[in-house]
């Protein structure tokens, strides 16, 4: 299967608040105007979906879910709060679909590959503390396991992950800054 993702030349920079804004309005008005908003969160959402399912398939197959769904709905999408946090919630809730209809969960094999790297010397130098990691990232509350997902596996700035989750920036940045010490505490104790 080719890949899912906007070519770097397709792909935009950061839109800003009001730019995003105008092409919210425009796409509503004519659905042929969804591909920059498209282009602009395709890769985010469908990192943050390979993150949850492990699957490159499953993971493009909902990436498209999401897309269909954003914009069928966007027509209905009243632009007060923040996209970002609009788009992740219809994500979310396509891989807790995913998984309840399926009755699937991830393997721990499938948690350790995905985070596996292809040099073996590197593998190997770093095996020990990529085993604790993973363990450590297991025992993650899901609420936790999320919140790290939004922010380095989708990229989401603290305003979109607080307005997707109805936390403030300011919240969401000081939960993230506790759980990453908790996290680099426990690797350096040797805890996990």
């Amino acid at each position: 299967m080719g890949d899912p993702l906007p070519s770097a030349a397709e792909r935009p920079t950061d839109i800003s608040h009001e730019d995003e804004a105008a092409l919210i309005h425009a796409a509503q008005a004519d659905p042929d105007r969804f591909r920059p908003l498209y282009l602009q969160w395709v890769t985010p959402v469908y990192k943050y979906l390979l993150s949850r399912l492990h699957d490159q398939v499953e993971a493009e197959d909902l990436t498209s879910q999401v897309f269909l769904k954003a914009c069928e709905q966007l027509p209905r999408y009243d632009h007060r709060g923040r996209f970002a946090a609009w788009l992740f919630t219809i994500a979310r809730n396509k891989a807790r679909d995913y998984y309840r209809t399926a009755g699937r969960s991830a393997s721990l094999d499938e948690v350790e590959r995905s985070g596996s790297d292809p040099d073996l010397l590197g593998q190997a130098i770093r095996s020990e503390e990529i085993h604790r990691l993973a363990r450590m990232i297991r025992a993650l509350p899901a609420a936790d396991l999320d919140l790290v997902r939004l922010r380095f596996t989708a990229g989401l700035t603290y305003a979109d992950i607080g307005a997707l989750l109805g936390k403030s920036d300011e919240a969401v940045r000081k939960q993230l800054e506790r759980l990453l010490a908790r996290m680099q505490s426990q690797m350096e104790d040797g805890d996990v």
